[in-house]
């Protein structure tokens, strides 16, 4: 039989086990990693296509990594790619992570407007 101080015990061995967590560590008003011409270009009036998120992440199995580590540049080009543009504004960096017993992933995530500033 169950007591209650042993389920407590097994809730809280899981949580240990099977943990994560997010942090935003950045807000930034314009970013991109492409070469872009900003001279007479009026942003409000560009195609854009409104929160997109683009990531890059990296893997561990019994603490050794499987890849490089995340980068900026990865998850910004995830999300202009998959918007279809070469800038991003009113963009916002999260970073997170999360572990179950053996496995660990870590990401880099990036989520805002992408503009296509050119027309080809």
């Amino acid at each position: 039989m169950w007591t209650s101080t042993r389920c407590l015990l097994v809730v809280l061995g899981i949580a240990i086990l099977a943990s994560g967590c997010s942090r935003r560590i950045a807000d930034m008003t314009l970013m991109t990693t492409r070469i872009v011409s900003l001279d007479r270009v009026d942003l409000d009036k560009l195609p854009t296509k409104r929160r997109v998120v683009g990531e890059a992440s990296r893997w561990w199995v019994l603490f050794i990594p499987l890849g490089l580590h995340p980068t900026l540049k990865e998850a910004v080009d995830d999300a202009l790619n998959k918007g279809g543009g070469d800038i991003m504004t009113d963009a916002v960096v999260r970073v997170s992570g999360w572990t179950a017993i053996l496995f660990t992933v870590e990401t880099i995530e990036v989520e805002g407007e992408v503009v296509k500033t050119r027309n080809q």
